[in-house]
């Protein structure tokens, strides 16, 4: 059932995100949470994810639809191209073919989706403790996926292949 995939996939992009600030800041002792290892290591639990997203749009294209703004033309578009981005974005940074820009870009997009879905259900109905928590759990899944986008600074915007750095 693609929707309990969907959460997981939340949650870890969520937890990559908390993993890339735990490696950078940790004791870089080289292992499989901590330094580089585990920065690399929390880049491909989001690679990991990010399908999960993608699919969800494709899978529950009537649910995402519905969530569009009514005020965007083209709403079937919209849900196509934003889960072909969460697919694209995966495979970019998975085979390191402009993985700062994908990610990057993966982030914004979710950045997008949160104030244009969220923020405003959120505004209509300030009351309800579920316009809160699909805002703030938008809000959480965009900045984790910022996070890992900025584990890519210093790499160039279109760096491709396999880079020392990275």
């Amino acid at each position: 059932m693609e929707a309990v995939w969907l959460g997981a996939g939340e949650i870890a992009v969520i937890l990559a995100g908390a993993w890339t600030v735990f490696a950078t800041l940790g004791n870089a002792d080289g292992k499989f949470a901590s330094g580089r290892n585990g920065v690399r290591n929390a880049r491909l639990l989001f690679v990991l994810a990010l399908p999960t997203l993608g699919l969800s749009h494709f899978l529950y294209l009537a649910q995402t639809v519905q969530l569009i703004p009514a005020w965007l033309p083209w709403h079937g578009g919209w849900a196509y191209l934003t889960g072909a981005g969460d697919i694209a974005a995966a495979l970019g940074i998975l085979f390191a073919v402009l993985p700062r820009l994908a990610a990057t870009l993966e982030a914004a997009m979710l950045w997008v989706i949160t104030l244009l879905v969220w923020l405003p259900v959120l505004i209509a109905h300030s009351h309800d403790s579920g316009a809160w928590s699909a805002f703030l759990m938008s809000s959480a899944i965009a900045a984790g996926a910022s996070v890992v986008a900025d584990s890519y600074r210093g790499v160039g915007w279109v760096t491709s292949g396999a880079n020392p750095r990275a």
